[in-house]
């Protein structure tokens, strides 16, 4: 990618003769191309496990994809659900939680979420949803 680079480049200032005000633009576009790629083919995943003693009933989506379709997907105690996805501007998944007759709703990936790992987990226990990088209760639940 290196040299891919290195020859886009030259063939810039070829045709901008070397103009400074094109090449400036034609390398700020290049850096810009760059960083979306980058952006683009990085993955994040996100893990809800069931600590509870109850089963979860769990719907989980972004504005693109459905995680478990329009039924929703049960979790039982000691089991998990996980996903996988490339990581871009403005990415959100959320999940809506049926638990021992209660409904929770709560965001689970937030692109902006500095603080937050590659693979965000979260850990339903008997009484919250908790985050696990840095043990915050996100819900209050009852058991």
């Amino acid at each position: 990618m290196k040299w891919s680079l290195v020859v886009v480049l030259l063939s810039l200032l070829t045709v901008a003769n070397c103009n400074p005000f094109i090449i400036a633009s034609a390398i700020g576009n290049v850096i810009g191309a760059i960083i979306k790629i980058i952006e683009h083919s990085e993955q994040r995943s996100v893990i809800v496990e069931n600590h509870g003693r109850h089963h979860a009933h769990l719907w989980c989506a972004s504005k693109d994809d459905r995680i478990g379709g329009a039924d929703g997907i049960w979790v039982a105690p000691g089991a998990s659900l996980g996903w996988t996805f490339h990581r871009k501007s403005g990415t959100q998944f959320w999940c809506t939680m049926d638990w021992w007759g209660q409904r929770v709703g709560w965001d689970v990936y937030v692109h902006n979420w500095n603080d937050a790992p590659k693979i965000t987990k979260w850990h339903i226990r008997d009484d919250g949803v908790y985050d696990e990088w840095r043990g915050r209760k996100w819900r209050d639940l009852n058991s």
